[in-house]
């Protein structure tokens, strides 16, 4: 679900308010997607922590997000492929991967999806998980 500081960030883009990053991040949150308000900053997710958890980069480029036609009438856009990897023990389990303008809270909350069909995942110690995200609108 694209949020509603992505939509602003999309905007601020067109119109040459907002710089485009040369990366984009990945990163997973404890809460369910439903459970997210669509005007949610990533400062009010609880992200996981520890244990190797890192937000993973995806470049902001043709390579690192792939649009194309999606459906009948509508247009989709795909991260590269990120590898998350546990390290030094477990993670709690994750429900939620979330796209961000930063690798930290200062910048914005572009979308989130729902890790595993919404059941998530917690690794564990040595275990890794890889991940993509897309961003599609309605056909």
């Amino acid at each position: 679900m694209i949020r509603t500081q992505g939509i602003q960030f999309l905007f601020e883009l067109a119109n040459g308010q907002q710089t485009k990053p040369n990366n984009y991040y990945i990163g997973f949150c404890t809460e369910a997607e439903d459970d997210i308000p669509a005007n949610a900053a990533l400062g009010d997710l609880t992200e996981l922590s520890g244990n190797g958890y890192a937000r993973q980069y995806v470049a902001a480029d043709s390579i690192g997000m792939v649009s194309a036609a999606a459906g009948t009438n509508g247009r989709a856009l795909t991260t590269a492929e990120v590898t998350f990897t546990a390290s030094g023990g477990a993670w709690s389990l994750a429900k939620t991967k979330f796209l961000a303008t930063t690798a930290d809270d200062s910048g914005k909350l572009i979308a989130t999806e729902p890790i595993n069909a919404g059941s998530g995942v917690a690794l564990a110690d040595g275990e890794s998980y890889d991940v993509t995200m897309t961003l599609a609108s309605e056909p």
